[in-house]
């Protein structure tokens, strides 16, 4: 990586289809010229990702964060997508550009390259202005977590505001289709890629109160299993993860027990663990990123179409 700065530039204006580039390199191209950079990182990785790139979104914090950190320690470079900026309708707030910057920091702790790259996934634009400087500084992206996505406030459907609905929706599920198109054209055209979305054991039941939520998540498996079939035969293999309660802000602080708006942690595990069949709580971040860098490795080369529980057993209470 060459020609390299640290100034922080806007080349839109997030929540106006823009990406606010906070570490890539400087290329010809003229909105990448204006971008800040990452030192010059030899990389060192080794593992099971050695030589890959993989695009996350929702890398602020939480999940995105342990996976980015999970996919560097495994050799992969990272493109670290986030908003960085409170959305109203969420009952808690997201990621800032500080986390942002932190989960480049610790990225490049392991020895791998990353681009952070604030952009909401709501718009195609900045998605596709993100991919595009990451193929251009990386050479190629193999991999999407696409992981993204918000609750409202506890509501019922009846109740539900407009904003409520229009916004889980269009994160959770148009978000996750929007990240799924910025990368497959170049995935299609390589012959190759793996792509994990982010569902929940709320796409698996219903739950009462967060009906936009566990729309959203049924309609990510559904988008999965979709795509796994229409480009299965260009060399893409398409999975969903769905997780049981995991300690992030949405869950500690958002709609993880309706009608609860503030559940304390002890609260939380002993919900968890009388839903659960193993004994525990909620579970860690790195509890899904362990199983998505199976994913998307070659250990899980025939594995397509796929929608993973990471339930602690709780899945053992449904029947498909």
């Amino acid at each position: 990586m060459s020609d390299v700065s640290r100034r922080r530039v806007l080349l839109g204006g997030v929540g106006a289809a823009g990406v606010a580039v906070v570490g890539v390199a400087k290329t010809d191209s003229a909105t990448a010229q204006q971008a800040q950079a990452s030192p010059d990182i030899q990389v060192t990785g080794s593992g099971r990702l050695s030589g890959k790139v993989a695009m996350i979104t929702g890398a602020g914090r939480g999940i995105g964060r342990a996976t980015a950190i999970a996919f560097a320690k495994e050799g992969a470079d990272i493109l670290a997508v986030d908003i960085a900026q409170n959305i109203p309708s969420a009952p808690y707030p997201m990621a800032s550009d500080a986390d942002l910057s932190e989960t480049q920091r610790l990225v490049e702790a392991e020895g791998q390259r990353c681009i952070a790259a604030k952009a909401d996934v709501r718009e195609m634009a900045p998605l596709r202005e993100a991919t595009a400087l990451a193929i251009s500084e990386f050479g190629q992206i193999d991999i999407l977590f696409s992981n993204a996505g918000i609750a409202s406030a506890d509501a019922t459907l009846a109740e539900m505001t407009d904003e409520q609905w229009r916004d889980v929706v269009d994160v959770n599920l148009t978000g996750t289709a929007n990240a799924f198109r910025a990368v497959l054209p170049h995935m299609i055209e390589r012959g190759s890629g793996s792509i994990v979305a982010n569902s929940s054991i709320g796409g698996r039941i219903g739950t009462p109160g967060v009906s936009n939520y566990g729309a959203t998540k049924w309609g990510v498996i559904g988008l999965v299993k979709t795509t796994a079939l229409e480009v299965g035969d260009r060399g893409i293999r398409v999975n969903a993860v769905c997780p049981t309660f995991i300690d992030t802000v949405l869950t500690t602080q958002g709609t993880a027990l309706p009608g609860n708006p503030n559940p304390t942690v002890e609260e939380l595990n002993a919900v968890a663990q009388q839903f659960h069949a193993l004994n525990v709580g909620i579970l860690e971040p790195e509890a899904v990123a362990d199983t998505v860098v199976f994913l998307v490795s070659e250990e899980a080369r025939y594995l397509t179409g796929g929608a993973i529980d990471i339930a602690a057993g709780s899945n053992a209470r449904w029947s498909a």
